[in-house]
């Protein structure tokens, strides 16, 4: 387990402009992500101070650029949980972190795959946070939406809770390692069935499978994804910050387009900026005992 005073998650402008600050205030951050988030479809962006008709992903390019020159580590790896013990324990697929605080700063974007009447189940048969909703599916025949490293950390929760456990990748190419008992079905999903409650899935071809209940877990965790295993405020997608953009878990702080409030890049630095120097005070207030 590797230890560090702050670590971020999410390399976007919220994330590196909080590492930045950080490093300024004495603390070596690392930053750790698997992409640049939705800045990255931004061919053109023209409202950004100084920087008219750059792209988005030369901005988060120079950005990051800025903090490798300031000897800030930076880690392309995906974080899949977040727990805390003594400290906040983070999970990525390349090894596990022990941080005194964290800066949760991936956007908001939740994957809902394009299946049938999906919405019409969450919170009745459908959930995106297994460690949030386990307690309430034990024993029962449980599914696992998902691919990925997410699906996989998902799957290893839900196995604790039933024998009954099985992932559905809906056609998309296995990126984890899953346990050899876990039954995969590959085969593209339609839509999802029942009547208060879910009750099954339907695939393409017109098979259906009955089930108590569906994890989604495509792609990567969010922030409000990570946030809600730890019993952090969540309002929809989004994690409920103070003014110094920390949660309501001390040490704790989101920041970008996680938290409320318009989706810009010039408000994630503003968010980043912020986050950055709250990070420094709290290990401050943390190392004299306050």
């Amino acid at each position: 387990m590797r230890k560090v005073e702050a670590l971020i998650i999410g390399k976007g402008p919220a994330g590196v402009q909080a590492a930045i600050y950080l490093k300024r205030g004495g603390v070596d951050p690392i930053v750790i992500g698997k992409d640049i988030g939705a800045s990255e479809m931004a061919h053109k962006i023209d409202n950004f101070y100084g920087f008219p008709g750059v792209s988005g992903i030369n901005l988060i390019q120079q950005g990051i650029e800025h903090a490798l020159a300031l000897d800030i580590e930076v880690l392309e790896d995906e974080v899949t949980s977040i727990s805390y013990e003594d400290g906040f324990i983070v999970e990525s697929t390349s090894g596990t972190f022990h941080a005194q605080t964290v800066l949760m700063a991936t956007g908001a974007h939740r994957n809902i795959p394009r299946i049938r009447r999906i919405r019409n189940y969450e919170g009745k048969g459908i959930s995106y946070c297994a460690v949030c909703d386990a307690f309430f599916f034990k024993g029962k025949h449980l599914a696992v939406l998902g691919a990925g490293k997410y699906a996989e950390s998902e799957i290893k929760v839900l196995e604790a809770i039933s024998d009954h456990v099985m992932l559905l990748t809906d056609g998309q190419e296995l990126e984890g390692e899953f346990p050899s008992g876990i039954k995969i079905i590959t085969d593209r999903l339609k839509a999802v069935y029942g009547d208060e409650h879910l009750e099954g899935i339907e695939f393409r071809d017109g098979s259906k499978l009955e089930l108590d209940g569906l994890f989604v877990a495509v792609g990567t965790a969010s922030s409000s994804d990570l946030a809600q295993k730890l019993g952090v405020q969540v309002e929809g997608n989004k994690v409920v910050v103070d003014q110094k953009m920390m949660s309501n878990i001390p040490g704790l702080f989101a920041a970008g387009d996680c938290v409320p409030g318009v989706q810009q890049i010039a408000k994630a630095v503003g968010d980043g900026c912020v986050a950055g120097m709250s990070m420094v005070d709290y290990l401050r207030d943390k190392k004299r005992g306050k």
